[in-house]
């Protein structure tokens, strides 16, 4: 071959080669932007099937055929299979068979177009892989896209928990409804924002006698009292201002007949649907009250002419001497004449038919304004008013007349005409004593004790009389002179000495601790009870420097009987407390000292305190009260019910126990008003978790009567009269 065609040969190959070359490279080139691409598709995907993954719902693309196409993370999580696993399964197959008759109804009608996008979401049970039921919310989508050969998105969300809580709420609801309407007691759900009822149960209906129809729709405040409205007004506020979320309170609701019903009121605040409601508890508690009132009534009233009982008596007369000035109050002081001989021939029951007709009689001659009164037994008192004023026919205003014996006569001429009682025929006569209140700051006790003492004048001068008190009657106040000064030599002489009574279990029979009584071994009278010389102590300001006197050496014996491990050490000592005491300022150091010089701890001594000596100053007393609770000692109120009402004091200081006065033990299963009061005491002490104490227990009837009664504790000459130190342990009692 010629060197032509080589050269020729060789340049075809050449450009052959490059050819050649220029392909693969063409190919290359092609490969990598295919790859690129298909990096990028993929990208692509990945970024959507992550979205996809991360939505809260479950997403699954449903083929026209009904298989799955495509699903993500969470509908992966709630069918319990990986989304490999639910590619191409009918979705049909999760589908719980109750509910697939309509799911595939409302697939058709989105296929035909007659729902373009279903507005409601189909709420059917999907079961899982593990045969669990999961009630869902599914929306069906239909896919636009013409490259997706048709088909279905579905998007599922689990509301499972969802109506699990609205079924718990809407059984909540059924069980209160339940609970409201069927409850005992009224139930009202009031609107706060115009205080209608909105719903209301039968039993507050029949609490007011009307039909839950007329309640409904009506405002509360309507059928509430207008002055329990506006004592409430306070407590509504702070509802209202969100403040307190409920209040209780005890007000009154009006019947159809139009009493009222008292009701203790419980009201909470709720919200329903974004109405503010108050939830409103109406308790009946009439007869309670009824009961408080009738307990209260009992202490403060005689139970056999309904009068008022000496203790109200006293407690209202000392209110109206505190404003009074002198001559502006009296005090009538009225005893029936002979009654005695009445109660021991024709018997009790004539005598206590016999009072009542006397109170009728006093009771319908009686001013406005006077008080009457039954002291006890056949005693009456009737205090006149003079301080009320009146208007005379120039208008002036006056005080209107204190007249006390004119009054005097009326009480007496009322019960001079007979009465038949039992077929007997009695004719009533009484004697009348009166004071009024001459000095400045006189008590009700002061205007009593001359009262008193100018009625038996009137008896010693032939009965059926009427006297006034004479200040010459006072004549024994030299004798209470010398009296004081008696007194103050016998301190200093150790004549004033303490006496021990004891004070009995009335379950166990047990002493359980000795009442402390002051004595004075007079060098000329002889021994001399409390009666003949604490009141002119009182008087003069010696009360407590006896009181610390009777302290310290019943404290000293009671650790002497302790060292000499006699068997009255093992009980406790009760001393009683002057109201002179409780003023002092010093008294509770006195009380601690006393305690501890004489070695005996504070829960072994008790203070015994009279009603009028609590109240002489309520301040001062409850002060001191509870400094001496904080010792550690004990307190217990004496003769209760003798003095101020006591249903007050008793909530505001600190006691433990009360005594029920001697004078209302005497008349236990004879008296009728005294069983009454004492039964009253011991319900109304014991209601209060305090212990009740009876004084003057000297028989069995009486013993028998308190065991019955439910009393705590006795004390009497039935188990034994105060004696000195040196007799206690050696007498021994008949077991009762």
């Amino acid at each position: 071959m010629s060197s032509g065609g080589i050269i020729v040969v060789v340049a075809c190959g050449v450009a052959a080669a490059l050819a050649i070359g220029l392909v693969a490279f063409d190919a290359r080139r092609t490969r990598r932007r295919l790859g690129s691409s298909h990096d990028d598709l993929a990208a692509a995907l990945g970024g959507v099937q992550r979205l996809l993954d991360g939505l809260p719902d479950a997403v699954l693309g449903i083929a026209e055929n009904g298989e799955i196409s495509s699903a993500n993370a969470r509908a992966s999580a709630l069918t319990g299979r990986s989304v490999d696993d639910l590619l191409g399964r009918s979705f049909l197959g999760f589908v719980a068979a109750d509910d697939q008759d309509d799911i595939t109804d409302r697939w058709e009608r989105l296929r035909l177009g007659v729902d373009a996008e279903p507005d409601e979401p189909a709420v059917f049970e999907l079961v899982d892989r593990s045969g669990v039921g999961h009630l869902v919310e599914a929306t069906l989508h239909q896919r636009h896209d013409p490259d997706a050969n048709g088909g279905t998105v579905v998007i599922l969300r689990d509301v499972s928990d969802r109506e699990r809580s609205t079924k718990a709420l809407e059984a909540a609801r059924r069980r209160f409804q339940l609970a409201f309407h069927s409850a005992p007691t009224g139930m009202a759900l009031v609107r706060l924002d115009n205080n209608k009822i909105v719903d209301a149960n039968q039993s507050l209906a029949d609490m007011l006698d009307h039909s839950r129809r007329y309640l409904l729709g009506r405002s509360i405040r309507e059928i509430t009292h207008p002055d329990d409205l506006r004592a409430a007004a306070a407590e509504r506020a702070r509802i209202e201002l969100g403040i307190d979320d409920g209040y209780q309170v005890e007000q009154r609701y009006l019947r159809r007949d139009g009493a009222y019903v008292w009701a203790k009121t419980r009201v909470a605040v709720s919200e329903d649907d974004g109405v503010s409601l108050a939830i409103t508890h109406i308790e009946d508690v009439t007869e309670q009250r009824k009961a408080v009132e009738d307990l209260a009534h009992a202490a403060t009233h005689d139970s056999l002419t309904l009068l008022p009982n000496r203790a109200s008596i006293v407690a209202r007369l000392d209110e109206l001497l505190v404003t009074a000035g002198t001559d502006e109050v009296a005090v009538l002081f009225l005893d029936l004449d002979n009654f005695k001989v009445v109660n021991d021939s024709l018997g009790h029951g004539v005598g206590d038919e016999l009072l009542r007709h006397v109170a009728s009689r006093f009771r319908s001659v009686m001013r406005e304004g006077d008080q009457l009164a039954r002291f006890g037994g056949d005693e009456f008192v009737v205090f006149v008013d003079g301080t009320s004023r009146q208007t005379d026919a120039t208008g002036e205003i006056r005080l209107g007349p204190l007249d006390p014996a004119s009054v005097a006569e009326r009480l007496q001429r009322s019960v001079q005409d007979a009465v038949v009682i039992g077929g007997h025929e009695l004719v009533v006569t009484t004697s009348i004593g009166f004071a009024t209140n001459k000095r400045a700051g006189m008590s009700a006790e002061d205007l009593l004790r001359d009262a008193d003492t100018a009625m038996y004048r009137a008896k010693a001068a032939g009965r059926d009389r009427i006297a006034a008190f004479d200040d010459r009657d006072r004549h024994s106040s030299v004798l209470a002179l010398q009296t004081a000064n008696d007194l103050r030599r016998a301190l200093a002489t150790d004549e004033i000495v303490p006496y021990f009574q004891p004070i009995t279990d009335l379950q166990t029979g047990d002493i359980t601790s000795y009442e402390v009584l002051v004595r004075w071994l007079h060098p000329e009278q002889g021994l001399l009870g409390p009666g003949k010389f604490l009141p002119t102590a009182e008087a003069n300001g010696m009360m407590g420097e006896i009181g610390e006197r009777m302290l310290r050496d019943a404290l000293a014996q009671l650790a002497r009987w302790r060292v000499a491990d006699h068997a009255a050490g093992r009980a406790a000592i009760s001393v009683n407390l002057a109201a002179q005491q409780l003023s002092d300022p010093n008294f509770v150091a006195v009380v601690d000292d006393a305690l501890a010089t004489s070695g005996i701890e504070a829960d072994s001594l008790w203070f015994e305190i009279t009603e009028t000596a609590l109240l002489t100053d309520v301040g001062v007393a409850t002060t001191a009260l509870r400094e001496l609770r904080g010792l550690g000692v004990h307190l217990s109120v004496d003769d209760f019910g003798t003095g101020y009402s006591s249903l007050t004091y008793l909530k505001k200081f600190p006691v433990e126990a009360i005594k029920v006065d001697k004078s209302f033990v005497d008349g236990l299963g004879i008296e009728v008003d005294d069983s009454s009061i004492v039964d009253a005491v011991v319900r109304l002490g014991h209601s209060l978790g305090l212990s009740v104490i009876a004084e003057g227990v000297e028989t069995p009837l009486q013993l028998r009567m308190l065991r019955e009664l439910g009393a705590d504790k006795v004390q009497g000459y039935l188990f034994g009269r105060p004696m000195p130190a040196r007799l206690v342990g050696q007498s021994t009692f008949a077991e009762h």
